[in-house]
C-alpha cells in the first residue's frame, strides 16, 4: 500500500510532515508528487490498494490527481465524476441539500440598477463581496457602500472575475468543523482581530474543547456529503439567535491546525480511514 500525496509550493510544509509521520507510524510508504515537475507518463498509473490524496488547490494539482486517478485507488471522493470533474462548491447546491446558507447572488454584470435591485435583497449594506478560490479569508471583502460596490464590481469583471454578493450575518460566531467520513474529529471556534470583521484560526486550546452548538455537527457533515467527498474544512456562522448558517466546505483544507493546536491526530485519522478504503477497494477487485 502507498500513499500518493500531490502537493506544490503553496502548500503549507507542517501539511506534509504530518502526512508523513502518520505514514512512517503506520508502515505506508509515502510518494510526493509536486505538481509543477510531474511527467504525465502513462506509466505512471497507480496500482490497485494505493492511496491517493492531493493537498494542493491549484489548477495544475487538479490535473495530476485526475491523471492519477484509477479504479481501486482510495481517495476521498466518493465516486468518479466528483474525482475527473469535481463539483461546484457553491451556495446553491447546499440549498438544494436543504442546509442554510447567507443569502448569496452571482454577478455577472456591472449594471447599476442589477446591484441596487441585490443589495435590496441582501437587506441593504452592508454586505460581502466574495471571490472564490482564495484561502485564509482573501478574497472575502467587507462592502458599506454602493460607490464602493461600484468600483469593484468593476475592477473584478475587467479582469474576468465574476464575485458573489452575499449577506452580511452580524454578531456571528465562526466555526470550523474538520469532516471525516460520517463526523466531526474536530471544531473550534475562530477568533476576530480589531478593525477586521473576517476571522482567524486560534491558538487558544480553549476554543478547541468547547462543544459546537447544538447541529452543528449534522451540518457540518451534511455539507461534506452534498459535494460527494469523505473529508472537507466546514465554516459556519453561529447567530446570536441560534441559526447556523453555513459558509462553505472546503477540499482540500488545510486540517493541521487542530493537531498543532489541540493535539487532535487529524492526519492519523485521514490516513486510516484511506487504508480501510483501500483494503474494502482491494477485496472488491
Amino acid at each position: 500500500m502507498r500513499f500518493i500525496y500531490i502537493s506544490d509550493a503553496s502548500v503549507p510544509p507542517v501539511t506534509t510532515s504530518l502526512l508523513v509521520e502518520a505514514c512512517a507510524a503506520r508502515d505506508i510508504e509515502f510518494v510526493h508528487v509536486t505538481a509543477a515537475g510531474f511527467l504525465f507518463d502513462p506509466e505512471s498509473e497507480l496500482r490497485p490498494g494505493d492511496i491517493l490524496y492531493r493537498s494542493a488547490i491549484t489548477l495544475a494539482a487538479m490535473r495530476v490527481e485526475q491523471f492519477l486517478f484509477s479504479d481501486g485507488v482510495a481517495t476521498f471522493y466518493n465516486d468518479v465524476s466528483t474525482a475527473l470533474g469535481g463539483v461546484p462548491n457553491n451556495p446553491l447546491l447546499f440549498q438544494r441539500a436543504g442546509l442554510q446558507v447567507p443569502r448569496t447572488y452571482p454577478l455577472a454584470s456591472g449594471d447599476r440598477e442589477l446591484m441596487r435591485d441585490h443589495v435590496r435583497m441582501l437587506g441593504g449594506f452592508p454586505i460581502v463581496v466574495k471571490i472564490t478560490g482564495g484561502s485564509g479569508g482573501i478574497g472575502t471583502i467587507q462592502v458599506d457602500t454602493f460607490g464602493g460596490l461600484f468600483s469593484l464590481v468593476d475592477f473584478l469583471l475587467d479582469r474576468g472575475i465574476l464575485p458573489l454578493l452575499c449577506a452580511f450575518i452580524d454578531n456571528a460566531v465562526h466555526w470550523r468543523a474538520i469532516v471525516l467520513g460520517n463526523r466531526v474529529i474536530a471544531a473550534y471556534r475562530n477568533t476576530r482581530e480589531d478593525d477586521d470583521f473576517r476571522t482567524y484560526a486560534s491558538d487558544n486550546t480553549d476554543d478547541f474543547i468547547v462543544e459546537p452548538p447544538g447541529g452543528l455537527r449534522r451540518i457540518a457533515v451534511s455539507a461534506v456529503q452534498a459535494l460527494r467527498l469523505e473529508f472537507g474544512g466546514v465554516d459556519l456562522l453561529v447567530h446570536p439567535s441560534g441559526r447556523i448558517y453555513l459558509l462553505e466546505a472546503n477540499f482540500p483544507c488545510f486540517f493541521a491546525h487542530p493537531q498543532t493546536v489541540a493535539g487532535i491526530d487529524v492526519a492519523g485519522m485521514m490516513v486510516e480511514h484511506l487504508m480501510a478504503k483501500s483494503r474494502v477497494l482491494t477485496r472488491a477487485s
